[in-house]
Order: structure tokens, then sequence, then C-alpha cells
């Protein structure tokens, strides 16, 4: 089975890039993209997945917003918040929320920072799953 990844931003920009980056590094992940919150929110609703890249500022409910959502339905999931806003308030609540943080722009350490966090983050919870 495949590991899928939702990556959610209103820049198309940054879905492409994000989404070749992460693919660069990882072709057997699926990647699949939403542009708002609103419908990442309709895509989580059919079907699962393993991981979410997430924009802090989209239209509707912002990145925060909806990592709790998601977390109100997947406590185990990896997030990390990818954006350029840097308010510390954004990123204290971040780590608050046990979300990893990311600074754009998208470039390629960043996103294989990204990859490497979940790829650490399902090696840890699945060496707890088998204990």
């Amino acid at each position: 089975m495949s590991f899928k990844l939702l990556i959610v931003d209103d820049s198309q920009v940054c879905l492409m890039l994000t989404r070749g980056y992460v693919q660069s590094f990882r072709p057997d992940w699926s990647c699949s993209t939403a542009g708002s919150a609103e419908e990442a929110m309709t895509l989580i609703e059919l079907q699962h997945f393993d991981a979410y890249s997430l924009d802090y500022n989209l239209p509707g409910r912002n990145g925060l917003e909806l990592a709790r959502w998601i977390r109100g339905r997947d406590q185990h999931c990896f997030i990390g918040l990818l954006t350029s806003n840097i308010m510390n308030y954004i990123e204290d609540q971040a780590m608050t929320d046990k979300i990893n943080y990311y600074r754009k722009p998208a470039k390629p350490d960043v996103i294989q920072q990204f990859v490497s966090d979940i790829e650490r983050y399902k090696t840890a919870y699945f060496n707890n799953l088998v204990k």
C-alpha cells in the first residue's frame, strides 16, 4: 500500500514545487493536493492520508485550524506547517499542537527535511506499535 501525502496550499506554484520535490525524493509516495482547507476536508472525508503539508494562510480556515480538524479525525498522522508566515505565535502554537513547522520557500532542502521528519515519525510510530 502506498504512503499518502496531502499538500494544502492556496499557491499553485507552491503546490507544484512541494509535490515535485517530494516525488523526486520519494517517487513511491502518492501526493494529492488541495488549494483550500475546505477542499482538503472534502478529500480527507473521502480517503485516508498518512501525512499532511499545510500552509498557514489558506482561504477560509487557516492551517492550524485545519490541523486541529485533522487531529480530531486522526491523532497519529504527521502534520507539517509549511508557511512563509513567520510570526512567533504561529510557530509556538504549531509546537504546542505537535505540528512540525517549516519555513517557505519550498526549496529542496526544506522539503527534504520535511520528508526525513515524516520517515523518522513513521519509524518511531511503527516501533511503538510493535512493542
